[in-house]
């Protein structure tokens, strides 16, 4: 690797490749260095407001402004011409002054040295050109013990002149610190996994991929049976880092989990006594089939888009919310393709009453906003950041955020021709042919511009929705089908192939990143049909492996190499108390037997649903949802007077079995059916039997009434296995 003195050379004013005597590049060299030691980092000086008067641009975004405040603000008292060692900002950072801050770089060490010289030559500003592009290496490598640690090196590609080696100037970090940290050349081993490195010069972001392997003598891959190419590639994953994947979860397991994930409510006594009794070997993939086919299924999944897309009164009104849900329901049932149903929601016109997608605008009431929605929702990239400053996590820039807002300026508002009051009005979205979005830093008019991509040539009087939603819904597109079948990915097993589910980026790199690519293909080739998409997951041994772990898995949080364990949701957990104990749910003004699945709007204040983290649908996020245990939770399920009253009830499952006169070990065995999907096994019937023959005749629905009351509280109720 190069010594400093030659990589400064190299990083001068231009491209050329005189020695160090040439003078140091201010955008090059020290804003990069300003970078790595964490000077502008958004808890230090890199905050809007700067710290104790010294500001500057967030990760050296806007070198122009770093350099008036380091060289020209209060006089150049920053920097010292005369005696370069002698400068504050190298005091402070080196420890040799009291900083807030701390000492962030050694006095001895290669960036004090970077901006030692710069100093000493003048401290001046340059044009010098960004690079085009940063490469890291090695990208991916696997380390056995006793290797812990493995060096990297960055290389950066400039517009004109050679690749410069600019490692020393390169910020790091890790995705997972539990894995493994960084140095500042290196990536040293923590525990056994697999964590990416990014680095980051001058804006620009690559990613290495680094897996540290324990030793493992006696480990021998089992050669699992592969369904479909989603197991090709999980489990290549996990051959390659040692992990064995659980065995395939039960029958009773299965079904149940089916159920839940497919249509989110539980299967019936009776389904689960069919399907254990079914012996052929399709019966897993002919459950799929027949579930994907149900009625609920649209309840279920029309859900999981009115989550995300405001069907909320406060926003749409309250006729609109009912229309709202009822075209997205309409959607789902009718299985519109991924791209035509996203099509239809960003390019609709006129009243949110007689054309309901338009209510999806009627929440997003700035451009800016609904760039950032669209992309969080659609493309899965939250572009928030850039709307101050440039990304400091990924490639995208303040440009990139204004010309993506540009699609969505020319979108006005007026009243539709039902109005009763604020809550309940219908609202008329329509396009205009002027209005411009300006960069509020240079007061630029941006022309509207795809993401990563071109600028469109956009005909006067044309929408220019539809011209995002053309290249949105390409087949070439590079986000929308990976998003998409990321969030699928997401629903079915609590978390997604990339996550957080809806913030790709460069820093957040996919665990299984050729998986993702090989859904999204995919997905595209189906045609977008989610169905398609939901059987080929469900149907893959990799969805249907034992949430019980391996030696090698118990830690596995990231890797799929068994099912993960959670909590079910607010709406599930409610259909399935009311399920289990036979008596439906009431909610006000909606149908008899109505699911919690099926209330079209957020706005709806149920006690239960709240404490159990149901969204409001006020936001694109997929972490609106609350997934904490809490103490209300608790009470609600240990003391909560709508619960007992359902376990209780005359026309209850306990009091209707006990009334038809079926002996006891049948009704034992219905209510284990009805909550946990399984029968109850020989210690547990022994158990309940015991309390069934001392409390008599008169005392047995009591005791089976306390029966279902602690299945309802049982792990294997409250969480999906």
């Amino acid at each position: 690797m190069r010594p400093l003195h030659v990589l400064i050379g190299l990083l001068i004013v231009g491209a050329g490749t005189a020695p160090a005597a040439e003078p140091v590049s201010f955008r090059r060299a020290v804003v990069p260095a300003l970078t790595k030691a964490g000077c502008n980092a958004g808890a230090c000086h890199g905050t809007p407001t700067g710290k104790n008067g010294f500001r500057l641009s967030l990760r050296g975004y806007d070198p122009s402004l770093d350099y008036k405040s380091l060289a020209r603000e209060h006089e150049g008292r920053r920097i010292d011409r005369l005696s370069p060692a002698a400068s504050l900002v190298l005091a402070k950072a080196t420890g040799m002054a009291t900083h807030e801050g701390g000492k962030r770089f050694d006095a001895d060490g290669e960036l004090a040295r970077v901006i030692r010289e710069w100093v000493s030559q003048g401290a001046r500003d340059d044009t010098a050109a960004p690079p085009i592009r940063v490469e890291v290496t090695p990208a991916h490598v696997i380390l056995d013990e006793p290797v812990t640690e493995q060096a990297l090196r960055v290389t950066a590609y400039f517009p004109n002149g050679p690749p410069v080696d600019v490692t020393a100037l390169t910020r790091f970090s890790v995705s997972d610190e539990t894995i493994a940290g960084v140095t500042d050349s290196a990536i040293r081993k923590r525990k056994h996994g697999e964590a990416a490195v990014a680095a980051e010069y001058m804006g620009l972001m690559a990613t290495a991929v680094i897996a540290f392997r324990d030793p493992a003598p006696g480990f021998r891959w089992p050669n699992p049976p592969e369904s479909n190419f989603i197991d090709t590639h999980v489990f290549a994953k996990l051959k390659e880092l040692r992990v064995e994947p659980s065995g395939l979860c039960t029958d009773e397991e299965f079904v149940r989990r089916a159920h839940l994930d497919a249509i989110g409510r539980l299967p019936t006594p009776d389904r689960v006594r069919a399907f254990l009794a079914d012996h052929s070997p399709d019966k897993r993939d002919r459950l799929v089939t027949e579930l994907l086919a149900r009625d609920e299924f649209a309840d279920w999944w029309a859900q999981k888009w009115a989550d995300r897309l405001g069907v909320n009164q406060r926003f749409v009104g309250k006729i609109g919310a009912v229309k709202y849900h009822q075209w997205i329901h309409e959607q789902v049932a009718a299985n519109v393709p991924e791209d035509e149903f996203v099509r239809r929601i960003l390019t609709a016109t006129g009243g949110n009453y007689s054309n309901p997608p338009v209510g999806f605008y009627r929440r997003l009431r700035d451009p800016r906003l609904r760039a950032e929605e669209v992309s969080q929702l659609f493309l899965g990239v939250r572009i928030g950041c850039a709307k101050c400053h440039n990304h400091p996590g990924e490639r995208w820039t303040q440009d990139d955020y204004y010309s993506l807002a540009a699609f969505f300026e020319r979108i006005e508002y007026r009243n539709g021709p039902f109005f009763l009051q604020i809550y309940d009005k219908e609202e008329t979205v329509y396009v205009t042919r002027t209005g411009e979005v300006s960069h509020p830093r240079t007061d630029q008019v941006m022309a509207p511009k795809f993401l990563g991509g071109a600028v469109p040539t956009i005909p006067p009087g044309k929408d220019r929705r539809a011209a995002f939603a053309e290249w949105l819904t390409a087949p070439d597109n590079p986000f929308f089908a990976r998003a998409a079948v990321n969030r699928i990915w997401y629903h079915l097993f609590g978390r997604g192939i990339v996550d957080p589910v809806d913030d790709v980026r460069v820093t957040n790199p996919p665990s299984h990143p050729a998986l993702l690519d090989a859904l999204a293909a995919e997905f595209v080739r189906g045609g977008y049909d989610r169905k398609h998409l939901i059987r080929l997951v469900m149907t893959s041994r990799t969805y249907q492996l034992s949430s019980a772990p391996t030696p090698t898995n118990v830690d596995d949080d990231r890797y799929f190499s068994r099912y993960p364990v959670r909590r079910l949701g607010a709406e599930q957990l409610l259909d399935a108390i009311a399920d289990a104990t036979g008596v439906p749910e009431k909610y006000p003004g909606q149908p008899a037997g109505a699911a919690a699945s099926s209330l079209p709007d957020g706005e709806y204040k149920h006690p239960f649903l709240e404490a159990f983290g149901r969204p409001a649908r006020a936001m694109a996020c997929e972490c609106e949802r609350g997934g904490d245990t809490t103490l209300g939770q608790a009470l609600h399920l240990v003391g909560g007077r709508a619960f007992d009253a359902k376990v209780r009830a005359a026309t209850g499952r306990v009091a209707t079995l006990v009334k038809s006169g079926k002996p006891d070990v049948d009704i034992l065995e219905e209510l284990f059916l009805a909550t946990l999907s399984r029968p109850p096994s020989v210690a547990e019937r022994e158990v309940v039997g015991k309390r069934l023959a001392s409390a008599g005749a008169k005392g047995g629905q009591s005791v089976l009434e306390d029966v279902l009351y602690a299945l309802l509280n049982h792990d294997e109720f409250l969480f999906q296995h």
